[in-house]
């Protein structure tokens, strides 16, 4: 198993034409507290694990991530550079692009309908999920896609958590997505705390903002 592919990616990986990765913490990049410049430095290796899952890195679609609950359907027309002003993208079942979402102590959240194939990821930290953004996805899906939330399966990655902070963000994440649809069975927690492992984690927290990003992928295996 790549380390890339966590045994919480089990439920979505399982399904052969999924690719779910979340990529941890890499060797040998500086950090800075510049984001931007950290993401730069991280590329190269978060474009390595798109090629070698034979995703071209141009197909890469990612969100702005300004905390708070907004989402939009991407595609495969268009580019990499982040839709502006959303936490969460989502996808139809056929589309090649993948979603891509960073985080350094915030949840990433995998959803996907084993039903139509539709596929989205949010960033979910304090705020987003104080403005359930998981709900939002989930009503957007099901408004244009016709996604039925009870068909559903999530996944939320490693975050931070008590006792390291004072929001216990992966449970109010499950409530919401339950209250949302899903089945209980469905919602897999990988119940890994970013600052309690900091060899296989960055946390902006623990690491006071001198720190590099995480990736979640999630797209769908050429055919």
């Amino acid at each position: 198993m790549s380390k890339h592919t966590p045994a919480y990616l089990d439920c979505l990986n399982s399904y052969p034409e999924n690719f779910a990765r979340f990529i941890t913490r890499v060797p040998g990049v500086e950090l800075t507290t510049d984001r931007e410049a950290v993401i730069a430095a991280l590329t190269p290796t978060h474009e390595s694990v798109l090629t070698e899952g034979g995703i071209s890195p141009k197909m890469l679609r990612r969100a702005q991530q300004v905390h708070g609950n907004k989402v939009a359907l991407v595609g495969d027309i268009g580019c990499s550079f982040p839709v502006e002003g959303v936490d969460g993208l989502f996808c139809g079942g056929k589309a090649d692009c993948c979603l891509g979402i960073y985080v350094a102590d915030c949840a990433a959240v995998w959803i996907y309908d084993p039903e139509s194939g539709c596929r989205g990821l949010v960033h979910s930290g304090k705020l987003g999920t104080q403005q359930n953004i998981v709900g939002e996805l989930l009503k957007s899906m099901k408004k244009t896609l016709g996604v039925q939330p009870a068909n559903c399966i999530a996944v939320i990655s490693p975050c931070i958590r008590p006792p390291h902070y004072e929001v216990d963000i992966p449970s109010a994440i499950k409530e919401q997505l339950a209250q949302a649809g899903l089945a209980p069975e469905n919602i897999i927690d990988s119940e890994l705390d970013t600052a309690a492992d900091l060899d296989t984690f960055y946390s902006y927290r623990v690491e006071k903002g001198n720190t590099g990003r995480m990736l979640a992928l999630f797209g769908r295996k050429p055919e």
